[in-house]
This record gives C-alpha cells, sequence and structure tokens, in this order.
C-alpha cells in the first residue's frame, strides 16, 4: 500500500508540474480513450462446426493463401471457380475481429479467360498485399502478379495483372516473399528450356512497389543446370536480394541446393547453385528460413538411411556457405519409419522451430516439432528424438509453422482423428509450443474446425498478439468454399458471435506506426460536416492541419508525411522523430489517437 500511495503522488506531483495547455490536451484524450467503447474480438466464431465464411461463390474455391493485413487482421487469395469455366483469382479482407472488409465472396483480382490458379500472397507493407498466380491465357503457364490495396482496389496496371515472366513453356510453383521495401521476390519453376518432361529450371524476378520488374526481362536463371530443379522455396535475404533453396537431380538422385541474389540481381553463390545436401539417395522437399544474421537455414527430408525417410538441416552463411557439418544434422535422430513434409520457421534467436509428419507408429501419421539452436545443436531440453505435438487417433497431417513472437511456434494441421464418425474426412487443429518445448494449449490440439465434409489445404498467419488466424477450402456445402477462424495466444476461440452495430464515426490508427517517413490515416463519417483532422506535439500545440473541409459521408484515407503542407496551401512541417497526436472532429464527434515517428 505503501507503494501505491508514493506512485500515485509522485504521479500527481508530474502532473502538476505540466503546463496548463499540455494538462488540457491529455484530460482530453484520456476522456475520449474511457468515452470510446472498446470493440471485442466478437465477430468469429467460437463453434468449430460454423467458423467464419469467407467465400460461397459458385462451384469451388480452392488453393487458399494468406497473409497478415498488419492490422491483426488477414488478407486471404484463393482460386475460384465462380464463372463455370474456369479458375480466377478472388481474394478478401477479414478484419482482427473476424469481419470481412471487402465485397461479398471476395474482390476479383484476375478474371480474364482461361485458368488462373496457385494464386502466392505477401503484404506490400502499407495494409494490402501483393498476389501472383499461374495464369495460362497465352496456352501455357505464365507467372501474373498484382498489387490490392487495404480498400481492395488493384493497384497496377493493366487491371489484369502484370506479367513477371511470359517466356515460352511453362512456368509454374510460385514462390513469393517481400523484398522489404513494399515490392516482391518471386522465384519458380521454369520449363523454358524445353530440355524434357519434367526437367524444370529455377528462376526470379523483383518487383518494385509500382510492379516494375527490377532484374532481367523474364527473370534471372538462378539455376539452368541439367536435369531438373523442383520446389523452390525463397526468403528475403534482408538486404533487398533473396535466398533460395530447391532439389536437384545433377547427380542422378535428388539433391538440396541453395543460391543467393542480391539486390541488383546478381548471384552470391557460385553458378547453378551450392550444395546444401549431396548425401546419397534422395533429399528433398525443402523449406528455408532466415537464420537472423544474412543467412538462412534450410529443412529437408531424407533418404540416406535407405530404410525410412529422417528430417535434416543446415545453416548457409550470407556468402552461400555451409556453416555446420557437411551434408546436415539429423532433428529425429533417425527414429524408424518415416518423418516427412517438414516445415520451419525463425525461432528469434538464430535457431530454428521445426515441424513434420511423423509415421513412428507404423501404421498412421502424427505431427512432431524440433528447435534447433544458431551453433546446429538440437536445443537445450529437447528431445533428440523431436517432441510430440499430437498423436491422436488415425492421421494428422500437412503441418504448417509460424512464430508465435515469443521464440516458439504455432502448429496447424489437417486432421482424420473423426473419420469414424465424419464420414472419413479431415478437419482443422491447431497447437502452440513454447521455446522450451511445452505444448500450452490443449493436448493434441485445439480444435478449429470440426464441421461436417472434409477441410484441407491450410493457410495460417500471424494475428500479431500472439495467435494465430488460420483459412482453408471446405466442403460442407457440397462443393469447396473457403472459411477462416481466429485463436487467440492463450488457445482460446471466442465465445459467441455478438452483432456489432456499424459506427457511424470512427477514427482508426495509421499504419504503418511507428513510421518513417510517411504513413495513412483512415476515418468513418456517418453524416456530411465540417471534418477537422489535425496533428499535435506532445506539448498540445499543433503541428499540421491534414483535413479543415466539409466533406460527404463515408469512408477516407488520409496520407501524413513527416515533411509536408496541407491541400489547401496553409501550414507546413518538418517534424523530428517522436510521439504526436492526431485529432479528428466531426461536428460533436471527437477522437484522438497517438502515432509515432521513427527516423
Amino acid at each position: 500500500m505503501k507503494d501505491l500511495t508514493t506512485n500515485t503522488t509522485g504521479i500527481l506531483d508530474r502532473w502538476s508540474r505540466l503546463p496548463l495547455a499540455l494538462q488540457g490536451f491529455l484530460s482530453v484524450l484520456l476522456t475520449t480513450a474511457l468515452l470510446v467503447p472498446s470493440i471485442a474480438i466478437s465477430q468469429w466464431s467460437g463453434n468449430p462446426k460454423v467458423n467464419n465464411l469467407i467465400s460461397n461463390a459458385a462451384n469451388d474455391q480452392v488453393n487458399s493463401a494468406s497473409v497478415s493485413d498488419g492490422a491483426g487482421g488477414t488478407i486471404i487469395a484463393w482460386q475460384d471457380k465462380r464463372s463455370g469455366s474456369n479458375y480466377d483469382i478472388y481474394a478478401q479482407r477479414v478484419s482482427a475481429s473476424g469481419a470481412v472488409q471487402w465485397a461479398a465472396n471476395g474482390v476479383a483480382i484476375c478474371s480474364v479467360d482461361s485458368d488462373q490458379v496457385g494464386p502466392a500472397i505477401i503484404s506490400d507493407g502499407s495494409g494490402g498485399a501483393i498476389i501472383a498466380w499461374q495464369d495460362k491465357r497465352s496456352g501455357s503457364y505464365d507467372i501474373y502478379a498484382q498489387r490490392v490495396n487495404a480498400s481492395g482496389v488493384l493497384q497496377w496496371s493493366p487491371s489484369t495483372g502484370d506479367s513477371v515472366c511470359k517466356v515460352v513453356f511453362d512456368q509454374v510453383n510460385i514462390a513469393m516473399v517481400s523484398d522489404g521495401s513494399g515490392g516482391a521476390l518471386v522465384g519458380w519453376e521454369d520449363y523454358r528450356s524445353n530440355a524434357g518432361l519434367g526437367l524444370a529450371d529455377v528462376y526470379a524476378q523483383k518487383l518494385n512497389a509500382a510492379g516494375v520488374p527490377q532484374w532481367t526481362s523474364n527473370g534471372i536463371g538462378v539455376c539452368t543446370q541439367a536435369d531438373a530443379q523442383h520446389g523452390p522455396r525463397i526468403i528475403s535475404d534482408g538486404s533487398g536480394g533473396a535466398f533460395l533453396t530447391w532439389y536437384d537431380q545433377r547427380a542422378g538422385n535428388y539433391d538440396i541446393y541453395a543460391q543467393r541474389v542480391s539486390d541488383i540481381g546478381g548471384l552470391v553463390g557460385i553458378a547453378d547453385g551450392v550444395a546444401v545436401c549431396t548425401s546419397g539417395t534422395d533429399q528433398t522437399n525443402p523449406d528455408i528460413c532466415s537464420d537472423g544474421a544474412g543467412g538462412a537455414i534450410i529443412v529437408w527430408q531424407d533418404f540416406r538411411s535407405t530404410t525410412d525417410i529422417d528430417i535434416w538441416v543446415q545453416r548457409m552463411s550470407p556468402a552461400v556457405a555451409i556453416r555446420w557439418p557437411v551434408n546436415g544434422i539429423v532433428m529425429n535422430n533417425n527414429v524408424g519409419y518415416d518423418q516427412i513434409n517438414p516445415k520451419l520457421v525463425s525461432d528469434g534467436v538464430g535457431g530454428a522451430m521445426i515441424t513434420w509428419e511423423d509415421f513412428r507408429t507404423g501404421l498412421t501419421s502424427d505431427i512432431y516439432a524440433q528447435r534447433v539452436d544458431s551453433t546446429g545443436v538440437v536445443a537445450t531440453g529437447w528431445n533428440v528424438n523431436g517432441v510430440t505435438v499430437c498423436v491422436a487417433a488415425f492421421n494428422q497431417s500437412n503441418p504448417k509453422i509460424i512464430s508465435d513472437n515469443n521464440h516458439g511456434a504455432i502448429i496447424t494441421w489437417a486432421d482424420k482423428r473423426d473419420s469414424s464418425t465424419n464420414g472419413n474426412t479431415f478437419d482443422v487443429y491447431a497447437s502452440r509450443i513454447t521455446g522450451e518445448f511445452a505444448l500450452s494449449w490443449t493436448a493434441n490440439g485445439v480444435p478449429i474446425c470440426t464441421a461436417d465434409s472434409t477441410q484441407t489445404n491450410l493457410t495460417a498467419v500471424s494475428d500479431g498478439s500472439g495467435g494465430t488466424i488460420i483459412a482453408w477450402q471446405d466442403k460442407r456445402s457440397g462443393s469447396y468454399d473457403i472459411y477462416a477462424s481466429r485463436v487467440f495466444q492463450s488457445g482460446t476461440t471466442p465465445v459467441e458471435i455478438v452483432e456489432i452495430a456499424p459506427q457511424a464515426f470512427s477514427l482508426d490508427q495509421n499504419y504503418p506506426n511507428p513510421f518513417n517517413p510517411s504513413t495513412k490515416i483512415q476515418y468513418t463519417i456517418g453524416n456530411a460536416g465540417l471534418v477537422s483532422l489535425k496533428v499535435y506535439d506532445v506539448l498540445g500545440h499543433e503541428v499540421a492541419t491534414l483535413v479543415n473541409s466539409n466533406q460527404d459521408a463515408g469512408s477516407y484515407t488520409v496520407p501524413f508525411s513527416a515533411i509536408g503542407g496541407s491541400a489547401s496551401g496553409g501550414n507546413t512541417w518538418s517534424l523530428a522523430s517522436g510521439v504526436y497526436f492526431y485529432r479528428l472532429e466531426v461536428g460533436s464527434f471527437v477522437s484522438i489517437k497517438k502515432l509515432t515517428l521513427l527516423k
């Protein structure tokens, strides 16, 4: 009690010393914050047999891919056959509260004649997304891309998508990651050499924020070696370039190779890639994550034991040199039977969290996990054979993994435990494993979707608060639709759906925040009137007027830069790093939020 009294007295004393203008400003801010109702996460369905419908347009919607919208929600893309004749690409944004933000059943990203399939998606860094896909409009598959902003409006011209690569023969199996500057790094399998059935090469391209290719037209040949290269995976190298890995048949059996492409399109490693693992027999199905130091950690499934398949890893330096023992380190101590389909994510301290599909019972597949530290050693306390994530009845398969933003991971998978009563179909489950190998959610996972029929092709993103939003294709209606659900950091899902009346007036948090040098402020007004949007410093002094005019009812987005002037030619400003406040006033409606400039 003494501490509380002392602290309270100190706070009041410091408050009394503040300038009167600042006291008044902060009082308004506090009062406004207390009067504005907090909106609970309440539009997500907490019933795993209900979930949130994203699209149930005619015919099938399949192959979903998703990314965070940067505000606690997600943007989901998929291939869509609502036209009845061919697949198109559609997308939808879902808010942190579970409300769809764009047109019902999604916005058309590309709906030209012929098929558009296999979407990949990344954030554009401004609340929207860049989406790439395989496109057959020319007769063979090419690579196209489009950018959609936070409001669901297409940004690149032509509206049918920018061509990333449209040379002869097929370009397929897209891998994509942000370049860190609003653009994209894209990799793919490429058959332009026409060397023979299944003999693909690996190519890559960089797109800037305007969709303009930055490297050689139609892409750089990352590996054009004879024989087959398949399954490219890509990450940013943190310097505007890309790290890629793939499995490669140049030696007769499949091996794992890697290459880094610099920000200007130069190959860092030796031509056609650097050997990650060339052990006898096959190594396939690689995945890759950053090591946090400009290099990469690569995982794959490995047949070297000749009696079963195991999980192995290797770390590559920024110069594309191996960092750990030649041909890698085993992650499951060569446990009998097969371990397949590995996925990994950075643990945030130079190592990685890994998950896979595990048949060690000899009968059905389960989900296991492992953590490797930055030196290539199984992390302290972790079982050298891997840690069980789910060993429920029947099969658990196709695991996906994302960071929990606290050195652990959230793993989701397709689960057949209820197949005896649910028509031999898959459901969706998820679990969280901490960096100290504790399973902090329900044993064998939290049920995300247990609706009738089958749910497959899962994709998951962070909700920014230690939880996840999961999307999948779902056949409960007879054809495939797209559904989604959210699970919180605690492993709980919302209790019920509560309808929330739309807010006639609202002021959103600026994005990005913190920002340098520019950000965007969005607001909605329910009635026409005089709108005032101003920015203040922490002393309560007005530093910028962004809006001071009559506006009709609707939603508006206003850009704000550290250096600028009002559209009407009024005040100008040049702001230093620090905390500022922006205030929206429309009639009796007043709302204030904080923004931070970091130079």
